[in-house]
């Protein structure tokens, strides 16, 4: 984790605690998404097998998958806007491969060739199963997918992938502004603007953190912090500016 950077900060009312919820039961929600698309698996087979289905049956299925896409989605609501709408199409499909095969009853069409009338099937139990299999399966890897991206992204991630802009500062530990010595005493500390010059110190508010040498090992300090008096500053040998993290992006220090 970068030096400096926190968790997004989340509301103390309902959405807080309807996060806190989701985190908290984030493992049994991927456990009933598995439980949930073994389910779905079954009900297709099982609309894809008996051909004959009464309506009351097939309008049970159909509102029975609709359920169990909800409780699905539920696992990926809460991580954002691309791995739910993946979700919900992965959703739609094994839906639809539900109930395909009730309503893709055999159709004949045909052709006349020399006055002699040739029909074809353009729909066949066959071929209803395959495109069903087809879209269930298809369903099945867009919901996969959806959900490596909302828990796992890091196993899409290819290799030799560039490094985040503030990777650089995260083999560095803030410094706190207290400074309690092995014996007990605080040694006297002075806010890190006393190290700078006044051009230095008009810039700091392009600084998230400067780079300072404390007890010779280096430190991120914030721009208002405190370090004990003998502490130096970090700089650039060619410019000699203050080093830093830079507080805006396009500022490079």
């Amino acid at each position: 984790m970068a030096a400096g950077s926190s968790a997004p900060k989340r509301s103390s009312g309902a959405n807080g605690k309807m996060y806190h919820w989701f985190q908290t039961n984030k493992h049994k929600l991927l456990a009933v998404d598995i439980i949930c698309v073994l389910v779905l698996f079954f009900m297709q087979l099982f609309t894809s097998t008996l051909q004959t289905l009464t309506p009351e049956i097939i309008n049970a299925v159909q509102i029975s998958a609709v359920v169990l896409g909800v409780l699905i989605a539920l696992s990926v609501v809460w991580k954002g806007i691309v791995p739910l709408i993946i979700c919900i199409l992965g959703i739609v499909l094994m839906n639809y491969s539900v109930i395909l095969p009730y309503y893709s009853a055999p159709e004949l069409d045909g052709v006349n060739l020399g006055g002699t009338r040739f029909t074809y099937p353009l729909s066949t139990p066959a071929v209803a199963g395959t495109a069903a299999n087809t879209h269930f399966f298809l369903g099945v890897s867009m919901v996969a997918l959806s959900i490596t991206i909302a828990y796992r992204p890091s196993l899409l991630f290819v290799r030799n992938r560039p490094e985040p802009l503030d990777s650089e500062w995260s083999k560095y530990t803030v410094w706190n502004d207290h400074t309690l010595l092995a014996n007990g005493r605080e040694e006297h500390s002075v806010p890190v603007k006393n190290l700078m010059t006044d051009m230095e110190r008009y810039l700091l508010w392009r600084y998230d953190y400067v780079l300072a040498g404390i007890y010779g090992s280096p430190y991120l300090v914030r721009p208002g912090g405190l370090v004990p008096k003998d502490s130096t500053l970090f700089r650039d040998k060619d410019s000699g500016r203050v080093m830093g993290k830079a507080r805006y992006t396009g500022f490079f220090m």
